[in-house]
């Protein structure tokens, strides 16, 4: 399509007390810039991430204080996870369109170190509105497509924990730097953590994280000079569908079915191509949706799939081999780029212990609010770079 992703970098993850939501974007972009052998003076685009509790124009102080400035194109995204998979597409549309070369697309805050667990949830509380009350937290709202497919489909609890025991075996994998969680867990380990909203557990709720990544595209000129595989942008697609959950139009599709198709039918790729599942995972009721809106199974056969093996590290399409946000990190609205930056990772041979055997396709996947933005990216492994 024009433009490639090159490199990535990412911050230590957890707890960071003396790095706050500036401190974090910047040592992201210090990571991301050094994995290219690019300066700040390379990177005319910028797509960031607002901060936990938004600021009046947080995007030219961002810029300048990652010393970016001055810059053709900049964008400030809030798509909840969904916004780092649509920046994919942003980015590669601003540089096919001429309006950058080099794009610069970061997220990181300071959720555990900030704000805190307890503050995190009352925020969140807040942000869903009146029209969901009492039930006004988010897990609760997640819990009710979960109870749905329990009782609809005969999915036991057992089956949804599977998904935070296979993403907690693949954390654990990891340096420790890079994940919050570095032990694995059994079924039984998530199923005993405390019940957070029936049927979710607190091992099956994303984590709340301080951290941050960043990734690079560029145009495929700039990429052939980069000592770095290039990772191409196959197909790409998006819906957005509702706010609150009460608006979904239908638990039996939520709008991955038609974003999934689009970004396959565009990469002209069928499901056993696909190497890595890179989903989004706010809850575990999440990862189980989409694998059957995706198409990887049919309705209410996700815990059967589930259960299969078939998302292990050695199974058919290995899942957020990094740990996703139920085991890596969550520092809310910028979990979704760890998602990206673990594709890269995989696509460019670079996932140490959970690489992937000859991983040459990747689907990623972004859910924002309660199943109400979904964006969908096939990645693919293209020619070497420099090398």
């Amino acid at each position: 399509m024009g433009a490639v992703l090159i490199g990535y970098g990412e911050t230590s993850v957890g707890a960071t007390p003396d790095s706050g939501y500036e401190e974090l974007n910047v040592e992201a972009t210090r990571e991301a810039l050094r994995d290219v052998g690019l300066g700040p003076g390379d990177v005319d685009g910028l797509i960031a991430t607002a901060p936990f509790r938004n600021e009046r124009f947080p995007l030219p102080r961002l810029v300048e204080r990652l010393g970016l400035a001055p810059l053709r194109f900049a964008e400030l995204t809030g798509l909840g996870g969904a916004s780092h998979v649509n920046s994919i597409e942003r980015a590669t549309t601003a540089i096919e369109s001429g309006r950058a070369e080099t794009v610069l697309v970061v997220a990181a805050d300071a959720l555990r170190s900030e704000f805190g667990p307890s503050t995190v949830v009352e925020e969140l509380a807040d942000a869903v509105g009146p029209f969901e009350e009492p039930a006004n937290i988010v897990p609760s709202l997640y819990a009710h497509v979960a109870n749905w497919h329990l009782d609809t489909f005969d999915t036991t609890r057992r089956q949804l924990a599977e998904i935070a025991a296979i993403e907690h075996e693949h954390a654990s994998l990891q340096r420790p730097d890079r994940v919050q969680r570095t032990e694995a867990k059994s079924v039984d380990d998530v199923l005993d953590s405390p019940t957070v909203a029936t049927p979710l557990t607190a091992d099956q709720c994303a984590l709340i994280s301080d951290g941050g990544a960043a990734f690079v595209v560029t145009t495929e000129a700039n990429a052939a000079t980069v000592d770095r595989t290039p990772v191409e942008l196959a197909g790409f697609g998006a819906r957005h569908t509702h706010d609150h959950v009460s608006q979904l139009p239908s638990f039996e599709e939520t709008g991955a079915v038609e974003a999934g198709r689009a970004a396959m039918n565009e990469a002209d790729v069928d499901h056993d191509e696909v190497d890595v599942l890179e989903l989004y995972d706010c809850f575990t009721i999440t990862v189980l949706r989409i694998l059957e809106d995706l198409g990887f199974c049919d309705l209410g056969d996700g815990g059967e799939l589930v259960e299969s093996g078939a998302l292990r590290l050695d199974g058919k399409w290995p899942l957020n081999t990094h740990g996703g946000a139920l085991a890596q990190a969550h520092p809310g609205m910028p979990s979704g780029i760890f998602h990206v930056t673990e594709a890269i990772r995989q696509l460019q041979g670079r996932a140490e212990a959970t690489q992937v055997d000859d991983a040459s396709t990747a689907l990623v996947h972004g859910n924002g609010g309660v199943f109400s933005t979904q964006s969908v990216a096939v990645l693919e492994r293209g020619g070497s770079g420099a090398d």
